[in-house]
């Protein structure tokens, strides 16, 4: 089997992409506040996230043979908490926005996706429901911050412990690297 030192670029995009879009709506939520223009902003960015994450998913089996291994070695703590963190980042990328949906149903809302469509309503409107989806949709936000935090407190501790720069297996264009030929002295 062919190794790979980096991820394709389909794998890379979608990442960056939802890193923008999660990131953002992370804020977008804290900063909600019932101010009802960046409620239908956080909804529809939650939407666009739900889609992203289920073409990441699909794209993932579609290219998985031409992932690079983990730079972890199977077996070990750390392979460990790179499968855990990476397995609970998708449950929570799927889970948040659904929860938020069916908060928003529950609440006797449609989910509007940018006003361009509305998807379909999963439960019917219950007051109390959409109080305890809303703690939830609240609580798992929270977790999912707290992964982003571990998430890039890993690629820092390969570089700064294990002198690894891993990042640029996951940037979408390979790093320049100065021309050391051409600065040279004739």
């Amino acid at each position: 089997m062919e190794k790979f030192s980096r991820y394709p670029l389909s794998v890379s995009l979608l990442h960056w992409l939802l890193a923008v879009a999660l990131t953002g709506n992370l804020v977008i939520g804290w900063l909600l506040d019932d101010r009802e223009e960046l409620v239908i902003l956080h909804k529809s960015i939650g939407i666009a996230i739900l889609g992203l994450v289920l073409i990441r998913l699909a794209n993932r089996v579609r290219v998985r043979g031409r992932v690079p291994e983990s730079v972890n070695r199977a077996g070990t703590p750390a392979h460990f908490v790179e499968t855990a963190v990476h397995r609970l980042f998708y449950a929570l990328m799927l889970a948040i926005p659904l929860i938020g949906w069916m908060k928003t149903n529950a609440a006797g809302h449609a989910a509007s996706c940018f006003g361009l469509f509305s998807l379909p309503a999963l439960i019917p409107k219950n007051r109390e429901l959409s109080h305890l989806l809303g703690q939830l949709h609240s609580l798992t936000a929270y977790g999912l911050a707290a992964l982003i935090g571990l998430h890039v407190a890993g690629v820092l501790a390969h570089r700064v412990f294990k002198a690894r720069n891993i990042l640029p297996r996951m940037l979408p264009l390979p790093l320049r690297r100065p021309d050391r030929q051409a600065h040279a002295p004739e």
